[in-house]
């Protein structure tokens, strides 16, 4: 064997062990080129839904029907050996399909993956718009706080569905959670039989039916503005017990020292109203905040405005903290509204559990809670940086106006030192 021969023999049995996944459009087999055909008819081992499985009769090889046994499939991959194998699925395998899946459990070296043209590029052209500045987000097996913030900030958004979270049902959240009635093209079983384009409206669509599979694009107008999100609102917009909330310029300041991301995971202890949880998940829209409050009136206020302001990526947890923080995620972010006399427990809880790189941020009235987070937070190893905020609000006195001063609030903000502790 010359030296030039070996790369590429060792390349050509490589191959041979790779996972062929091809994504097939609603023509069906047709809509592939011979060799691949070819390819699939060869496959010792063919993976796919029941309709596609049946576009291959004369594959000799072992045939696995595919549904909700996807840890069946992983297994059997995993046991293929030098079989071909190769996993059939529709559209692009990598636009929230079987593509991800596997990339999890084989990685790219493992797969040769072949994409056909998805439903979002399909129902585009069959409505002739451009789709380069569309958000795609998948509403199938996932629940709609990520639909719902897309819709709010994306002038065009295309919506993968499923039997749950069918158009009707997807209309209805939205309308429901504030988001503009708008353009709304509803796409039914591209390139199959019945194949049909509803252009209508947003407010048009609850309380119709669509065939499956069908995807739902929202489209606004060029004089479309997105929504402010995350923006703190007025105090009197949120239910809340005898002004128990933390006010809109402190909020605005506290948000500010947490520095939220789009994905974080966020505490929010001593929820209160719920006010901040609202805040922060409308900028952490695509992670999750858990609102942790133990008092039964507070935590009425806190589901009454979430819902108020369509917040699905808040969860309210009910309890005392620290006990109440045991079963949730590791957090990127903490906000502490309230203590309930354990401040340290709950500093040292926080500590612990705290990501790389984790923001917190406390809101305090008194000095004696001030000087005793300081000691707390320093003992642990976290540097805190304090600030005293006075603010006064303009009131009419007479025919005149006067500033009345609010009283002061200690913000304490601190950012987990990278040799500390927590979940590395």
């Amino acid at each position: 064997m010359s030296l030039q021969e070996g790369p590429q023999v060792r390349c050509d049995v490589n191959a041979m062990h790779k996972i062929l996944v091809v994504g097939v459009t609603g023509k069906g087999r047709a809509g592939l080129d011979p060799a691949l055909q070819a390819r699939i008819a060869a496959a010792d081992l063919l993976i796919g839904r029941s309709r596609l499985l049946a576009e291959w009769p004369e594959c000799a090889g072992e045939k696995l029907a595919l549904g909700a046994n996807i840890a069946e499939m992983i297994e059997r991959l995993r046991a293929r050996g030098e079989a071909r194998a190769v996993v059939l699925c529709t559209g692009d395998p990598g636009l929230y399909g079987i593509g991800g899946t596997l990339a999890r459990h084989f990685g790219a070296a493992e797969l040769e993956i072949v994409p056909a043209v998805s439903s979002v590029q399909l129902a585009f052209a069959r409505i002739g718009l451009p789709w380069d500045d569309t958000a795609i987000v998948s509403a199938h097996g996932r629940p709609l706080a990520e639909v719902i913030g897309w819709a709010r900030r994306a002038a065009k958004v295309a919506i993968l569905t499923d039997e749950t979270n069918t158009p009707g049902a997807i209309a209805t959240a939205l309308l429901a959670r504030g988001i503009a009635d708008c353009r709304a093209v509803v796409a039914e079983r591209l390139e199959l039989p019945g194949e049909r384009i509803t252009d209508t409206r947003l407010a048009d669509l609850p309380g119709r039916d669509f065939a499956s599979p069908n995807l739902l694009l929202l489209l606004r107008d060029a004089d479309w503005r997105p929504e402010p999100v995350g923006i703190p609102r007025p105090d009197d917009a949120y239910a809340h017990r005898r002004g128990l909330i933390t006010k809109r310029d402190v909020r605005a300041l506290s948000l500010s020292r947490l520095m939220l991301t789009p994905i974080d995971t966020v505490w929010d202890i001593g929820a209160g109203s719920g006010a901040m949880s609202i805040e922060m998940a409308e900028q952490a829209w695509r992670g999750r905040v858990y609102a942790v409050e133990r008092d039964p009136e507070c935590l009425s206020f806190v589901r009454v405005n979430c819902a108020r302001y369509g917040a699905d990526n808040v969860t309210v947890v009910q309890g005392s903290a620290p006990a109440a923080l045991a079963d949730l995620p590791a957090p990127d972010a903490v906000f502490i509204g309230g203590t309930g006399g354990l401040m340290r427990e709950i500093l040292q809880y926080v500590v612990e559990r705290a990501r790389p790189g984790c923001r917190l941020a406390l809101n305090l009235a008194t000095l004696e809670h001030l000087t005793q987070a300081q000691a707390v937070l320093r003992d642990l190893g976290w540097a805190p940086a304090i600030a005293q905020v006075n603010l006064a609000y303009a009131e009419p006195i007479a025919e005149l106006t006067r500033l009345v001063p609010a009283n002061p609030v200690f913000i304490i903000s601190a950012m987990r030192p990278a040799a500390t502790g927590g979940n590395d």
